[in-house]
């Protein structure tokens, strides 16, 4: 069931227990974070662990705790309303004032593929003391691609007859991210990436890119250092070798800014990586989920020792 924000924000949940939010890429929809992320959680809102997963649970099984999943749609986006202003500034505001409506209060985890981990990273500032872990799939880093650190993009593997009855305008558009070209890959491209581009209303998100694409409070260009604040809650990069949009070696300048942070760099893998590279996508994915209520669990008990 689609719900709608008082901002006009479209959004979908599944399951029940702590917040989990997950923001797609510039230009696509809900359906690339449902498609990512959905499958790892079962009917009882639990994500399956894989055996020697770690923090206690090397026999597999499901994690502890369950979770209510939110996938909303962007502004400008999927089925969510326009601003009135096309900006960074104004998409967090409006992300903000959503969260702040369907999770009024209390602790949520958050998840940002692409320009969503740039918006994620701004939630982290605005929201400090309730974020309880941060994941970031293939994150936009430094804003403006002209100044990103970008490795050589190239087709690692291509499968016989991957292409087989699928449209020109289908095919192209996956082949503009492509490292590995199967038929697995297309299909999901198709149904998760591609669908939600067509859905875009682009001449909107141009001007912001070519506009206002930086926060305001980023000060990167100016040479003032990265905006992020300290997060001490677990937090998970999942990077792709060949990812020529993002990269993945700028990541890497944002340690110090999160102390409790995992690095995956993937080989064949690109801006697609949850679909390039599903099995090391998911057991990352799950393995932070782990971390996080190893950390929360700690918090809780160290609370109580201290009343």
């Amino acid at each position: 069931m689609v719900y709608r924000s008082a901002g006009g924000v479209a959004y979908e949940e599944r399951g029940r227990g702590i917040p989990f939010i997950a923001l797609h890429g510039f230009t696509l929809d809900r359906r690339m974070c449902l498609g990512a992320f959905e499958p790892l959680f079962d009917e009882g809102d639990r994500a399956a662990v894989m055996p020697s997963a770690g923090y206690g649970r090397p026999e597999g099984g499901l994690s502890a705790r369950t979770y209510r999943r939110v996938y909303p749609d962007s502004p400008f986006m999927g089925e969510s309303a326009d601003l009135g202003t096309a900006s960074s500034d104004a998409m967090l505001e409006a992300l903000g004032n959503f969260i702040r409506e369907v999770v009024p209060e209390g602790p949520f985890m958050l998840a940002g593929e692409s320009y969503g981990g740039y918006l994620v990273r701004g939630l982290a500032r605005a929201f400090p003391g309730r974020v309880a872990g941060a994941f970031f799939l293939c994150p936009s880093i430094v804003a403006r691609r002209a100044d990103r650190d970008l490795p050589a993009s190239f087709v690692v593997r291509e499968e016989d007859g991957w292409a087989d009855g699928a449209s020109a305008a289908d095919v192209a558009e996956f082949e503009d991210c492509a490292v590995v070209k199967s038929r697995y890959s297309l299909e999901r491209t198709r149904a998760e990436v591609i669908a939600g581009i067509r859905l875009a209303r682009h001449p909107a998100l141009e001007r912001l890119q070519a506009g206002s694409y930086e926060f305001s409070f980023d000060g990167l260009a100016r040479g003032e250092g990265f905006f992020d604040a300290v997060l001490d809650a677990p937090a998970c990069f999942v990077l792709g070798r060949q990812d020529g949009s993002v990269g993945w070696k700028d990541a890497l300048r944002l340690c110090d800014r999160y102390p409790r942070a995992s690095y995956h760099i993937v080989d064949a893998a690109g801006h697609n990586l949850q679909i390039d590279q599903p099995g090391i996508f998911g057991a990352a994915f799950v393995t932070w989920l782990l971390a996080c209520e190893a950390h929360a669990s700690e918090a809780a008990r160290g609370t109580a020792t201290r009343s």
